[in-house]
């Protein structure tokens, strides 16, 4: 009962502590980054606007508890659907055509930051139970009476003094009742302030997460998809069998689709590309060769990994490989990603607990470059094999679980050497298409805005990539015999112990031209010396040279259960000293 229950229950709730509710906005809908390019946040903390306020929406979020759950679920009941979190890799927000991936919490964290400010909205919204409402009316009710029986002071009868009781407890219980909402009221506001925390946010969006997980399966799933700025490109196949042709078609965004890469160009069927063409003519003046490189382009514009192949972009300075590549990924946008070429080169030393941060970004995409290569470096062969398989791969960020991802992308590779392949299978050099960039533009000649000339056409050659993409789908890649025959040269420059045979040695075929395996060895070892390669062991060489000796016309045999090359004599300028080769023999 209170000090003095004179005071309505109406003076208790007006005089009770003051909830301090600031302007706030409708809180209908999120307000999420612009449709612009992701990564986009930053700056100053939003400010509450005076807007509208959705008062139903607030109702819902004033029925949550005080605890990191019912934040959780305020959280999704303003934005359940804009937000998902892909698991092992975080949030993403969708903008209105993707669900752009959350960097640094830079798209996620203003909507929580939203979710928490309201939460003073609620106190305005803490309602009595029914028990509450009956005793606040009960007190309102007696409250008359119990006033004139106060004020009789001693005049009171002696049933009057017991009614006077009775009816201070009813007065009394009201009064309680009414101080305990406004308590629960200032403690909402309270519970606002420290929802606002940083901990508290934390705690709030690793509850929501839950409730909105996809796995990285789930997200650009559409192979044949491209999203583009005013819609979603289908590849679509129309009719049946021999009849059946490949058409594109423009739908509209939509969150279903789970899309979460971009092209920041906004698709035109009229739109041409005069001074793009005219670059790629002049760079790739093989009609054949030019024609492959549209399908290849137009095949990565797509998510298919059937051909397991990667293409490497071979020339000297100035010929226009590096403003191809430039220009196509940036017309990809989220589409493509870069990686250093150490990804690609030397021995994988990494141990297998260790983040790969720069493979994490990759899953999604269609279309990865690697920088372009120094001389003398290798390409580590398994990590090229295992990027052109199709097979999924185990990424990892930095402090974060490994998650397992198909490669959707296709890797093209530039540069003015070519780097090493040790490896002489098939399984290797199946791989490899080296497209050969033969023309050097004079330096007078050189424009140096054609990047932005070309890039102002960049509807027309969103058309061109589109075209080489759908005669992908009809006809394949279709590999010209200009690119199979730089190929097949990369593949015996790359083949030490051809090169050797080539130059180090006489092929006679004469069964009296006898040579031991140690003596082979040392030679080889001579010649990758001066022609700068890597010597390989006694062991992979003496595996790897009996496979050249039909090709070239020696043989392998035994005498008295020694191994021999017959048929092959070695150059005096590569003959080494005779005692450099004795713990090399084979038996």
């Amino acid at each position: 009962m209170t000090d003095d229950p004179l005071r309505t229950i109406a003076e208790i709730v007006e005089n009770a502590e003051p909830v301090d509710i600031a302007p706030t906005g409708d809180g209908g809908g999120p307000r999420t980054p612009g449709g612009g390019d992701r990564g986009v946040g930053g700056g100053e903390p939003p400010e509450l606007v005076p807007d509208p306020v959705d008062w139903e929406l607030v109702r819902r979020c004033a029925a949550e508890p005080e605890t990191d759950i019912g934040n959780a679920r305020r959280f999704l009941h303003r934005y359940r659907n804009d937000v998902i979190s892909v698991m092992r890799i975080g949030f993403h927000v969708y903008d209105g055509r993707r669900w752009a991936e959350d960097v640094e919490g830079a798209s996620i964290r203003p909507l929580a930051h939203r979710t928490v400010e309201e939460i003073r909205l609620e106190a305005t919204l803490v309602e009595p139970t029914e028990e509450e409402q009956a005793a606040i009316a009960a007190a309102e009710e007696v409250m008359p009476r119990y006033t004139r029986l106060k004020k009789l002071g001693r005049q009171r009868a002696p049933e009057e003094e017991l009614e006077l009781l009775r009816l201070g407890e009813i007065v009394g219980l009201g009064a309680e009742v009414a101080k305990a909402i406004s308590e629960r009221r200032a403690r909402r506001v309270r519970y606002a302030k420290t929802s606002a925390s940083s901990g508290k946010i934390d705690n709030m969006l690793k509850e929501a997460a839950v409730y909105v997980a996809k796995s990285v399966s789930e997200l650009d799933a559409d192979p044949l998809a491209i999203n583009c700025h005013n819609g979603t490109l289908r590849l679509v196949r129309q009719g049946e069998g021999k009849q059946a042709i490949w058409t594109v078609r423009l739908d509209p965004h939509r969150r279903e689709d789970l899309i979460s890469k971009l092209i920041p160009v906004a698709y035109d069927d009229a739109a041409e590309c005069p001074n793009f063409l005219r670059f790629i003519e002049t760079v790739l003046p093989d009609d054949e060769v030019r024609a492959f490189m549209q399908r290849y382009l137009g095949y990565a514009l797509t998510a298919l990994t059937g051909e397991q192949v990667f293409v490497f972009l071979y020339g000297q300075g100035r010929n226009g490989k590096s403003t191809l590549v430039d220009l196509i990924c940036r017309l990809l946008g989220d589409y493509a990603a870069s990686v250093p070429f150490e990804t690609l080169a030397g021995e994988d030393r990494r141990k297998g607990s260790e983040a790969t941060p720069e493979l994490a970004r990759l899953p999604g995409t269609r279309l990865v470059r690697a920088s372009e290569p120094e001389q003398s470096m290798q390409f580590r062969e398994a990590m090229v094999k295992s990027l052109t398989s199709g097979e999924p791969i185990l990424v990892r960020h930095l402090h974060r679980d490994f998650v397992e991802v198909y490669p959707t992308f296709k890797l093209v590779v530039s540069g003015n050497h070519k780097p090493t392949i040790k490896g002489t299978d098939d399984g290797i050099w199946r791989r490899v298409l080296l497209v050969p960039f033969l023309v050097q533009i004079p330096k007078e000649d050189i424009d140096r805005s054609l990047p932005d000339k070309l890039w102002a056409e960049r509807a027309g050659i969103l058309n061109w990539l589109i075209a080489g993409a759908l005669s992908y789908l009809q006809e394949g890649l279709g590999i010209p015999e200009a690119v199979r025959a730089a190929t097949d040269e990369y593949r015996e420059e790359s083949d030490p112990v051809s090169a050797w045979v080539r130059e180090a040695c006489i092929v006679t075929g004469e069964d009296t031209d006898v040579m031991t395996p140690g003596e082979a060895h040392a030679s080889f070892k001579v010649f990758c010396e001066r022609a700068g390669f890597n010597a390989w062991g006694p062991t992979t060489f003496n595996r790897n040279l009996p496979l050249k000796a039909a090709a070239f016309g020696f043989r392998k045999a035994k005498s008295m259960g020694m191994s021999l090359y017959r048929g092959l004599r070695i150059k005096d300028e590569y003959r080494p000293p005779s005692h450099t080769h004795g713990g090399d023999s084979e038996g």
